[in-house]
């Protein structure tokens, strides 16, 4: 190896434990946010409530919550969506749920079924979102609906929470 191509080598050497020094301190720090659980409850109800009046509770035998505001729900979920009158508009459930607090959306996942009370039309899927704030639910999944004169099946779902529209 020639006087060039061995300082070049070691320059080369040189250089990638730099950057591999540079990618252990500064590219691979742990999302402690995410990763672990700052609190485990176990047989939660949440009442949700604008203005005094409830908007929607939820059920979970075991909810984590992360530093970041996020939550999950691995053990499932039950929801109810009421009305202005108190009374429940909907109810849903899945076999996990995942809340984002930066986007303030919920997603269930696995075998979701949302049931409005109304007009006993009833909602399955494998994956659903649903926003709080502009209550609506959507999906990209296979969704399959069915009220009392149809059955109804597609790709994709954009609804108010209460199936009243979609």
């Amino acid at each position: 190896m020639s006087n060039g191509a061995a300082a070049q080598f070691m320059k080369d050497r040189r250089c990638f434990w730099l950057y591999f020094l540079l990618g252990i301190v500064f590219g691979f720090t742990p999302e402690q946010d995410r990763a672990i659980p700052i609190l485990e409850s176990y047989h939660t109800e949440l009442l949700c409530s604008e203005q005094g009046v409830v908007r929607y509770r939820l059920f979970t035998e075991r909810a984590l919550h992360y530093a970041n505001g996020d939550r999950t729900y691995p053990e499932g979920m039950s929801i109810e969506f009421y009305e202005s009158n108190k009374k429940v508009s909907a109810t849903g459930r899945a076999n996990s749920v995942y809340f984002f607090a930066e986007k303030n959306v919920y997603a269930f996942r696995g075998d979701v079924e949302l049931k409005s009370l109304h007009d006993k039309r009833q909602l399955n899927t494998e994956e659903l979102h649903w926003s709080p704030e502009t209550e609506t639910l959507y999906t990209d999944k296979f969704i399959r609906i069915e009220t009392e004169e149809e059955l109804l099946t597609g790709e994709g779902l954009i609804a108010k929470q209460d199936l009243s529209y979609y």
